[in-house]
């Protein structure tokens, strides 16, 4: 029984309520909750911070074109380590798609003996084979999610090996291949996450695997009036990090306006050595759907990423709001706002809210596979993420030596004007006086789906697997 899509309000619900919550007899059959059956209730799905519908369901409307959907997007995929040393790991790709990727990136060179391999150029990455790759993702990729997985082939082969290539795909993925243009699909738009289920989309550039039919060419960034008179809808631009920036202060507008039409994606700087990641939230407020960003690297901006896509079922397809595809109606600028605005038109369907969040406590905070004999000194960040006026950050006081129940009891207030663009963000960090703090765990998750009242908070670590911790909090939001 899924209670916060049915309110309580029946002697009937409250007895599924008591039996599925209530280990003790007595009080079952008294029709009560013992302080054990309540501490169940508040620890369990149902009732934490994220509705649990959000989590579990697919929810949106998912028959609108490709273009008008975030897609959980992974960048150099193969690799686990930094950008220049270590190995093509076919692993890589089995911890993304289970984590609910469903965009990966292969780089891809002739290899020996007629075989395509794997690698990052010019780099001491030791390589390993295409068809291995491939092989390997093959039982896994639609396990997470129905929706189409995109390979975001980075051709570097001959023709002879693309043919290779070419051959290895049909034979290993069949007819969930997409070789054919859908007799479904308007002609002048994308095809939609529906039309693709359990199919695999190829992202290459043009005449790369020509044998293959390609939704997605990748191909350079114009701007936007000349893309309008030389690009297609299934043209997809791919746009460098240090590209974006340049973009948005020249025409910002002009970039919006092409997510309307093509689906984009931006990589991080090549400069990124470390495999660090840029903040995906400024491309995000522009409507870019494919944020490409190194899984490898388990730092709060990755956090983001799994918290954004944890909504809608977790299927890593996100519907962008309604004021980022109808454009030419809403002429919305994420630039355009120099202070909070007092009051949003109507059609574009945004209320400004006011989040007020109680942290209350926290329960086994410790640092997971970590053996120490040091007691944590813990305080919170609460922060939010989205149009640059609604990003807030608020901290608690620091507790020293107590990871076990440590308690806070601090209130902190979000004034947000955009909150379908608003990600909220939980992290637990050890103080550290000569060092850097440490990171212990976090969660994240869109505004939108947050649940009201006294909450748990099931924390999970920077790697984002799940932990015992939890942080006991109390949400309110309010309407301005």
């Amino acid at each position: 029984m899924d209670y916060s899509i049915q309110p309580i309000v029946t002697r009937r619900q409250v007895e599924i309520l008591i039996n599925q919550f209530e280990t003790d007899i007595d009080f079952k059959e008294k029709g009560q909750l013992s302080l054990n059956g309540f501490r169940n209730l508040l620890l369990s799905d149902d009732f934490s911070l994220m509705k649990p519908w959000c989590s579990r369901l697919i929810y949106q409307d998912m028959t609108r074109p490709l273009s008008h959907y975030y897609i959980n997007t992974s960048h150099n995929t193969y690799l686990f380590n930094t950008q220049v040393y270590g190995d093509s790991n076919p692993e890589a790709y089995n911890r993304v798609i289970r984590a609910g990727c469903r965009a990966v990136e292969i780089d891809c060179h002739d290899g020996n003996n007629g075989q395509p391999i794997v690698k990052h150029g010019h780099t001491l990455v030791r390589p390993c084979l295409f068809e291995t790759i491939i092989r390997l993702i093959e039982p896994i990729l639609f396990k997470t999610s129905p929706y189409p997985i995109i390979l975001d082939i980075e051709n570097h082969c001959s023709i002879q090996q693309q043919h290779v290539m070419a051959r290895i795909l049909q034979e290993v993925f069949g007819d969930r291949l997409i070789s054919e243009p859908l007799s479904t699909n308007n002609s002048s738009t994308l095809p939609s996450p529906e039309d693709l289920k359990y199919k695999v989309l190829l992202r290459v550039i043009d005449n790369d695997l020509s044998s293959l039919f390609v939704y997605l060419q990748n191909v350079p960034y114009l701007e936007y009036e000349y893309a309008k008179a030389n690009y297609s809808y299934f043209h997809s631009a791919n746009i460098s990090e240090k590209l974006f920036n340049q973009i948005i202060q020249s025409d910002p507008m002009g970039l919006i306006k092409q997510t309307t039409i093509n689906s984009l994606r931006m990589y991080p700087s090549g400069l990124r050595q470390d495999s660090s990641n840029p903040n995906p939230i400024i491309p995000w407020n522009c409507g870019i759907q494919m944020v490409a960003l190194n899984y490898g690297t388990d730092d709060p901006i990755m956090s983001l990423l799994y918290g954004k896509f944890l909504d809608n079922g977790g299927c890593g397809y996100i519907l962008k709001p309604e004021y980022l595809i109808d454009i030419d109606n809403t002429k919305f600028n994420p630039f355009g706002y120099l202070t909070k605005p007092l009051f949003l038109p109507e059609y574009m369907n945004e209320y400004p809210q006011r989040l007020i969040i109680t942290i209350i406590s926290g329960q086994f905070l410790s640092q997971s596979n970590v053996i120490t004999n040091d007691i944590p000194d813990l305080y919170v960040v609460v922060s939010t993420h989205g149009i640059s006026f609604d990003q807030q950050v608020q901290k608690t006081k620091i507790i020293e030596n107590n990871g076990f129940d440590p308690i806070w009891n601090e209130t902190f207030e979000f004034d947000i004007s955009f909150p379908r663009m608003c990600l909220v963000s939980f992290d637990v960090y050890d103080y550290n006086k000569y060092t850097k703090h440490g990171r212990f765990s976090y969660f994240c998750l869109p505004m939108t789906t947050i649940q009201t009242g006294y909450r748990h908070i099931h924390l999970r670590t920077k790697d984002n697997n799940p932990t015992y911790s939890t942080l006991f909090i109390h949400v309110a939001i309010e309407d301005k």
